[in-house]
């Protein structure tokens, strides 16, 4: 996991910037709508899917939930015998919709799973690409492109200050800590900031060609190598020192 091991750095780095630099917090839309509305938002993301993609979605049998005891909405895992996506409350809220596109973006990466970090790569940073692309195509068609970057950086940020104390106390105790666990670790703060850092740079250079978007989309959904790093490879994109990330901040904060 040598090279998982060198982006540590990188972490703890942005999360620092993160924390000195963004203090933004993502305020959810709470506007009542039906449970129609919220079923038929689909519909606005299908012309970026394939034949095969939308049939898979329809296999899925997905199916709604709420539980008043939680705060946030959750995602039944992988693996889990039924597909469900469970809201905070019972009446449907505007902000429900760009959820329920990521949870679709989440079960089409589900089709082929990327591989654990070897030392050469670390082909699952890359994971959280497919739902947050989708989520970015939706909420740029329906007129909320904004909202995107707003909530996923306030998350990022939360994410921030929990990596800086993990990163200080494996340094401060480096001779007895167990590294394999500090860096299991990091790779959960890892993927969704080269996730972000990604789908920014997709957006920035094929946000307008929706046949190179459904192609990439495709191509994410196949993964037929389990290595999204090779996909972002192959299209010039890398994220070492987050450097569009961080200009992404810069420009919200």
């Amino acid at each position: 996991m040598s090279r998982l091991y060198g982006r540590t750095y990188d972490v703890y780095s942005v999360s620092k910037y993160f924390q000195e630099n963004y203090n933004k917090k993502y305020v959810r839309d709470n506007t009542k709508i039906t449970d129609q509305e919220l079923m038929h938002q689909q519909e606005v993301i299908t012309p970026y899917l394939t034949d095969e993609e939308i049939e898979y979605l329809d296999k899925c049998n997905i199916q709604f939930g709420y539980n008043r005891f939680i705060r946030e909405t959750i995602y039944s895992g992988y693996g889990e015998k039924d597909n469900i996506i469970i809201f905070p409350k019972k009446i449907m809220r505007e902000s429900y919709k760009r959820e329920l596109i990521y949870y679709f973006g989440d079960l089409l990466r589900r089709l082929n799973l990327d591989l654990l970090p070897s030392d050469y790569d670390i082909r699952c940073q890359y994971s959280n690409v497919l739902p947050l692309l989708l989520e970015y195509l939706f909420l740029r068609d329906t007129g909320k492109e904004d909202e995107f970057s707003t909530k996923h950086l306030s998350d990022l940020n939360l994410n921030a200050k929990d990596y800086i104390k993990m990163f200080e106390h494996f340094e401060k105790y480096k001779e007895v800590a167990n590294e394999d666990s500090f860096l299991r670790n990091t790779l959960l703060f890892l993927v969704p900031l080269s996730s972000m850092d990604a789908t920014l740079q997709i957006t920035d250079n094929i946000a307008n060609d929706k046949e190179e978007l459904r192609n990439l989309i495709k191509e994410l959904f196949e993964n037929k190598e389990n290595n999204r790093e090779e996909i972002m490879k192959n299209r010039k994109i890398e994220t070492y020192g987050f450097k569009r990330l961080i200009k992404e901040i810069d420009k919200r904060k």
